[in-house]
Order: structure tokens, then C-alpha cells, then sequence
């Protein structure tokens, strides 16, 4: 089958909501499926942007305060773009965003009941090389992660995570400033 030269591209902003990924996903599978790529690449794209958007999501809702209601609720942002041999798409939440003190400071504690979990959520080598966190643009030392991150990573070439902060574009911590996080991951065409 002759491959398709043409970029799709994708851009809105959503109520954090669940109900959102679906809508989503279907519409990425839909591009996906017009650029031809094959079944394994749409699964494993389709796996990580469910993951991105649902934490998205489940981190905006989070940092809601219980009296807010649901119109109330503050946007997600999801962009992509799908080319003949490329793939990439940023997310942007209103969510408290990463816990910069444990990805800096997690290292395995073998005394530990939990060590066979840290084990497991600390980063390899290889993971670290793929994702980048950046503060003010500069970019931070990465420990552990989480299984969301680690299933992104396994699928997506690279992953580029940024803090937004109220008082300044972007922020040197996690503090009651954060205000989010823009997520950016990027593979080219494998199959």
C-alpha cells in the first residue's frame, strides 16, 4: 500500500474530564489510520496518549478544589501531529505536576518493605536518556518513575516534561504556585 504524505493535525482544549479520552482516541486512531500506519504502531501510539491525557486529566481534577463545580472545571489542552514518519503530541494540564523532590531524591532503599516496588519504579539508564524534566529550562537529574511514565517511555523515542507555575512561566519547584505540566512526546515511524 502507497504511504500518504500529509500531516494531520490536531488542536483543542477540554473540560478535565474523563469522558474526554475516548473522544480523543478515536479521533487520533482515525488520523492514524488515514496517514496508513500499521496496527502495532496505532496500538502502541494509542496507549501512551490514553495514559498522557488520563493523567492529565485525573491531575487537573485533583487540584480542583471541592467546592468548584464541574463548570467550574479547569482545561486540559492535547495537540498532535501525525506525518508519514513522525509522531508527536503535547499535553498541557492544570494539574500540581511532578513531585520534583522524589524524582530527584528516589534511590531503592534495600531495609525497606517496599523495596521490590522501588525497584520497579526506579528509572534505567536507558529511560533516562529518552526523558527530559526541565525547570526554567534547565534540565533536572530523573530517579525513579512511575509506571505511567515507564509505559510512555517504552513506546515513545523521546519525552519532554515542563512545569508551569503561576508567578513565573516556568517554575525552579513544586510549590502552591505549580499550576501544571506540559508534556511532550515524540516517536518517529517503526513498522
Amino acid at each position: 500500500m502507497e504511504k500518504i504524505d500529509k500531516d494531520i493535525g490536531f488542536l483543542d482544549s477540554f473540560s478535565a474530564d474523563t469522558a474526554i479520552v475516548p473522544q480523543v482516541i478515536n479521533k487520533l486512531i482515525n488520523d492514524l489510520n488515514e496517514v496508513q500506519y500499521p496496527q502495532d504502531e496505532i496500538d502502541e501510539i494509542v496507549l501512551s496518549m490514553d495514559e498522557a491525557i488520563t493523567n492529565a486529566v485525573q491531575e487537573t481534577i485533583h487540584k480542583n478544589t471541592p467546592q468548584e463545580s464541574l463548570s467550574d472545571r479547569r482545561e486540559i489542552t492535547i495537540r498532535y501531529t501525525v506525518r508519514e514518519n513522525e509522531f508527536d503530541a503535547t499535553i498541557i494540564d492544570h494539574g500540581k505536576g511532578l513531585d520534583l523532590f522524589n524524582i530527584m531524591n528516589s534511590v531503592p532503599d534495600n531495609e525497606s518493605d517496599e523495596y521490590h516496588q522501588q525497584i520497579i519504579s526506579y528509572a534505567s539508564e536507558s529511560e533516562k536518556k529518552r526523558i527530559k524534566v526541565r525547570v526554567n529550562n534547565i534540565e533536572i537529574p530523573l530517579r525513579g518513575i512511575g509506571a505511567g511514565l515507564k509505559i510512555i517511555l517504552n513506546f515513545m523515542d523521546s519525552v519532554t516534561i515542563d512545569l508551569i507555575d503561576k508567578e513565573k512561566v516556568l517554575s525552579p519547584s513544586v510549590s502552591e504556585h505549580t499550576d501544571g505540566t506540559i508534556f511532550n512526546m515524540k516517536r518517529t515511524r517503526r513498522y
